[in-house]
């Protein structure tokens, strides 16, 4: 049998197809090691990848192109695996391949059909099995009993029967060992196409926990399970010598609930020259163990935090002690391990003071070591918080990179009709108002792109409370976006004031990077005409200067009051291979490049200046990136 299995697509907003997870669906690889190892073909269609590199044009012909080349394999089955936020995807593509082949057995898995098995199979025809749970060690078996449609010995599957009605077996498929699993067939993935900075791994599965909110533990039946540390280096390596990665991120929810186990495996990797990153709890480390996976080439930590309520933590569950919080971020900046805190607002019981207690623990987290985020609730099938809530989720077009785009209107008619399905496109009530919500998001979104060193700085005036800080954003735009934040900034501090410069500064450094690195010709050529490829930002501090102060005198005096440079300078900022450059030039600099803001000639814009301007300064423009060829002349 032929096998095409269908990879995730998270359907982004137009402008952001360069933030597609292009990494390889670990997942899939599993359930393609499985039926090949009973003696199937299997293909992998991905297409993240091909919207990213344009191969499949995102527009409204994007399922029906999909579809089209999922044919031209000639499959004998089809697999999709789904999330709630890419289902969308799943379902218009499983139409229009049924549309072209009625008799085409279309089956899906993956956390959401497991929790919505029946819903699904009875709503929507293209699919004819949902395999829930985890399908490694069943595949086989479904795979053999597809065509005629004998599940009945198998578990964890549902179905439409013959006459059309919902079947099921009893039974939820587990894996207790992974090590069994055989190695994960990568080359399924064009790899050294991808442009990764590192690889994923599977670690493991499940977590003990059971927060209200999280499907992760209904659907691995709160079953913690890690690989072998023998297993876990003998992937690492394997994929080394294949592709010759040595930075990985091990995948598994809750790496860190076996202490024993991370020294195991922290013992097995040493001095093997990689770097890993993991998920984790704060109760789940300590300083020791920081220590020695530190020590074994552990570089990365992400911390749900979830909230900064004390007493949300209780609600949701989730039951942090948060004064553990500060300490072990120390512990992992001293030792050298970079941090992701999550956060979450919109729970239904949160109250002003809740979220604003989540804001100010995002505002102590910020600092260069720590990524902090901010999510917004949404509604998730399998959890209690559904259970309870999910009849009254309602819909607003907020949009998020979990539900950022409609391609047409049959997708909003999709959404719209069916919010059983599509939840991620919904929100619970909730005590505080939506727009709140959305704001501290949207809000930390763009704080983010300023910088911690600046943020932390900025909030001295705001008592060290990110909370008030975004309360006086609120008060004066009904927006948060960048040119409102600005605005604010010279409202509370002053036009001309250095925090001003400073939060400009990192926009622009943040903006000009997320825009991609300038293709630089580094040939000059005196014939053809030159633009302007840099962001100009004149009348700033020098803001480099600042910053280099900031950090110096972090645990010294408030430097706020302080304005001991009236210079104003000029800087060009540019995209680099992995971090935006920006250089400071005198008014004379600025004076010529600015010329370029429409397409010259350099030896016009000399004449035009009436000034004697040696060709290997404009060499020099050209080879930093600052002017880019327009055509030739």
């Amino acid at each position: 049998m032929k096998l095409v299995l269908v990879d995730n697509l998270v359907l982004p907003d137009a402008g952001d197809l360069a933030m597609l997870d292009v990494h390889p669906h670990l997942g899939l690889l599993a359930l393609a090691a499985a039926a090949e190892g009973d003696g199937h073909r299997v293909r992998i269609y991905d297409p993240k990848r091909l919207v990213r590199t344009g191969e499949l044009p995102y527009d409204e012909t994007l399922y029906a192109r999909a579809a089209e080349t999922i044919l031209r394999e000639s499959p004998d089955a089809v697999g999709f695996t789904s999330l709630g936020c890419s289902f969308l995807f799943a379902l218009n593509v499983a139409q229009r391949l049924k549309r072209a082949e009625p008799d085409l057995p279309v089956m899906l898995g993956g956390p959401h059909a497991t929790m919505l098995d029946r819903h699904i199979l009875e709503r929507y025809a293209p699919f004819d099995v949902v395999v829930r749970h985890e399908a490694d060690e069943i595949l086989p078996a479904v795979l053999a009993a597809l065509p005629n449609r004998a599940f009945e010995a198998i578990p964890g599957i549902s179905w439409r029967g013959a006459n059309g009605a919902f079947r099921a077996t009893p039974g939820k498929p587990i894996v207790e060992d992974l090590d069994r699993l055989p190695l994960l067939p990568y080359e399924h993935y064009p790899i050294a196409e991808l442009g990764l900075d590192l690889l994923r791994v599977e670690a493991g599965r499940g977590c003990p926990f059971m927060c209200t909110f999280c499907s992760t533990a209904t659907f691995f039946q709160r079953s913690f399970r890690l690989k072998s540390a023998e297993r876990l280096v003998r992937e690492l390596e394997r994929l080394r010598d294949a592709y010759g990665y040595s930075d990985f991120k091990l995948d598994h929810d809750m790496f860190t609930v076996s202490k024993r186990k991370v020294r195991e495996f922290c013992e097995a990797v040493r001095g093997r020259g990689f770097r890993w990153r993991v998920s984790a709890r704060v109760d789940c480390v300590n300083e020791a163990l920081l220590e020695q996976m530190a020590d074994a080439g552990c570089v990365g930590l992400y911390f749900g935090i979830e909230t900064g309520s004390a007493r949300m933590q209780k609600i949701a569950k989730k039951r942090l002690d948060l004064d553990l919080v500060a300490p072990t971020l120390a512990v992992t900046r001293r030792v050298g391990i970079a941090t992701t805190t999550s956060f979450i607002t919109g729970y239904p019981e949160e109250t002003t003071d809740d979220q604003d207690d989540t804001l100010d623990m995002i505002g102590r987290c910020a600092d260069e070591g720590n990524l902090a985020q901010l999510h917004i609730l949404q509604p998730e099938p399998g959890t209690p918080m559904y259970d309870e809530l999910g009849a009254r989720i309602a819909y607003d077009g907020f949009s998020s990179p979990f539900n950022a785009y409609l391609l047409n209107g049959g997708d909003r008619d999709l959404v719209l009709g069916d919010p059983g399905t599509f939840q991620t496109y919904y929100h619970y009530p909730t005590l505080l108002p939506r727009a709140r919500r959305t704001f501290a998001v949207q809000a930390m979104d763009v704080l983010r792109r300023v910088g911690p060193l600046v943020l932390r700085y900025a909030l001295k005036r705001y008592d060290d409370r990110l909370s008030r800080l975004v309360g006086a954003w609120r008060d004066a735009s009904a927006t948060a976006d960048a040119a409102s934040l600005l605005a604010v900034v010279a409202r509370e501090f002053g036009a001309h004031h250095h925090v001003a410069s400073l939060f400009r500064y990192g926009l622009e450094l943040h903006d000009a990077q997320a825009g991609g690195t300038n293709a630089i010709d580094a040939r000059y050529d005196a014939r053809c005409e030159y633009r302007l490829a840099v962001r100009v930002l004149p009348a700033m501090h020098d803001c480099e200067r600042w910053l280099a102060r900031i950090a110096q005198a972090a645990q010294g005096r408030d430097l706020l009051d302080d304005e001991i440079d009236a210079e104003r300078v000029t800087y060009l900022v540019r995209a680099g291979a992995e971090r935006a450059a920006a250089y400071r030039v005198d008014d004379g600099v600025a004076a010529i490049v600015g010329l370029f803001d429409e397409p010259r000639r350099c030896a016009d814009v000399a004449r035009a200046l009436d000034a004697d301007i040696a060709p290997a300064f404009f060499e020099r423009l050209v080879a930093l990136g600052i002017l880019a060829p327009e055509r030739a002349r």
